[in-house]
């Protein structure tokens, strides 16, 4: 950290401290937040007949397909996690998948009662699939050993993309998208989404034919696909009342919400001015990682943005300087400025138009796409963990959160006037 902040390491050195760097900011993320879970009634048996170890967990990750078939992610102390699932709404827990995940955070997806998809980000990258609710999973590698994975995205269970970096000793490659049409058996190598020197990060298909990219690029343009993929074009996104500045990099992150829906955020840094503290380089998202210098020497710092209450994995933190938040209900033919939901919690959304955002003790709707908000209104709800609140209509939802020490979730019934506690069971 003491070299000049332009000096070029060896490209091999470089990969390698940028895979340490996230792997380290995620094992600070996951250390912060966790606790000893109580004891709780049995969750299992071990063959011998005796009580089942558990373990120290958060929930990383909530997906439910209607009020009583859902899924949760466990978070475990060593790294490693495991999926629980429940078809009674909450009342009994199955544990269905036991993974050795090594910190990396996790992808998960359900389409119905019985089909869904899970997967490690990081190296290694391995897809597991189910057609019977979690009961039993295939395992499926997903390219080369070597290629690390940096985001997944499923509408379908055939049919998915990915970004990752590809195989090379000698030089920090590119990230590259690949496509499945089969379930993840087989990949097929699109290339390069966006040209040097913009980057991407994630990408979020919300239907078949149509993509969006989170990316860091000197332009403020969200990047779109609506050939499944082949070809990313940018769309043009309003600026702000004094308009966008012309030298710097922006980063443009993108999450669909449903159907035509999406959200936006753009935060931009001014080129850096030698050691002066002005200015910022973004190095990785999620979470947004700008390099920059503090006192005369390199710092890292690490910036909260809207999508890290909308998408699970976010986290809480310093929000990002300047950031602009956009949404559209018609797939980019317009944007809408919004301005910032109440600070903390977590959003949610039912459709396009309807959006929830949930903090502790209180809740506010929206039925414009996030322009305007009512309350908030006071209700017995915790706060839930970033990017853990999903809404499946306009009167059910589930969140996760924790009630002193005890991971737990809780749903609504009645459009968020009242909620129940849902314990979860020792892993």
């Amino acid at each position: 950290m003491d070299a000049d902040f332009d000096t070029t390491a060896s490209s091999s050195h470089v990969r390698r401290a940028m895979s340490l760097i996230a792997v380290s900011l995620f094992v600070i993320a996951v250390s912060g937040i966790l606790y000893l879970h109580p004891a709780l009634p049995a969750f299992g048996q071990s063959a011998s007949g005796a009580p089942a170890a558990q373990s120290s967990y958060r929930v990383g990750a909530v997906d439910f397909v209607d009020p009583l078939h859902g899924w949760v992610v466990a978070l475990l102390a060593a790294g490693d996690l495991a999926v629980l699932h429940t078809a009674d709404g909450g009342a009994t827990w199955t544990r269905q998948l036991a993974v050795a995940g090594d910190v990396h955070p996790n992808y998960m997806k359900f389409f119905d009662e019985r089909v869904g998809v899970f997967a490690l980000l990081g190296v290694r990258p391995v897809l597991y699939a189910t057609e019977d609710g979690g009961t039993t999973w295939a395992q499926r590698p997903a390219l080369s050993d070597g290629t690390s994975v940096i985001s997944w995205s499923f509408v379908d269970s055939d049919h998915g993309w990915m970004l990752a970096h590809g195989e090379d000793s000698e030089a920090v490659t590119p990230v590259r998208l690949y496509r499945t049409q089969d379930g993840g058996r087989s990949w097929d190598d699109l290339g390069l989404p966006v040209a040097p020197p913009a980057q991407a990060y994630q990408v979020h298909f919300s239907y078949l034919t149509t993509g969006w990219l989170s990316i860091s690029g000197p332009e403020p343009a969200a990047y779109k696909s609506i050939d499944f993929g082949r070809t990313w074009k940018p769309v043009a996104l309003p600026p702000p009342a004094a308009g966008w500045p012309s030298k710097g990099q922006y980063f443009v992150g993108v999450q669909p919400t449903v159907g035509s829906g999406a959200l936006a955020s753009i935060v931009f840094f001014p080129p850096v001015k030698g050691r002066t503290g002005v200015g910022g380089s973004i190095r990785a998202f999620p979470p947004l990682t700008v390099r920059a210098f503090d006192g005369g020497r390199p710092y890292i710092y690490l910036y909260t943005t809207v999508l890290d209450r909308l998408a699970a994995g976010g986290r809480t933190g310093a929000p990002a300087p300047n950031e602009t938040i956009l949404s559209t209900g018609d797939d980019g033919a317009s944007w809408t400025a919004i301005g910032q939901p109440p600070a903390g919690g977590a959003i949610g959304y039912s459709d396009a138009t309807h959006w929830w955002w949930v903090g502790a003790g209180s809740w506010s709707k929206s039925a414009d796409g996030g322009a305007t908000w009512s309350g908030p209104i006071e209700t017995s709800v915790i706060e839930p963990l970033p990017g853990l609140l999903q809404v499946l209509d306009r009167r059910n939802a589930w969140l996760a959160g924790t009630s002193g020490q005890r991971p737990v979730l809780q749903g609504t019934a009645d459009g968020g006037q009242h909620w129940r506690t849902v314990s979860l069971p020792p892993v």
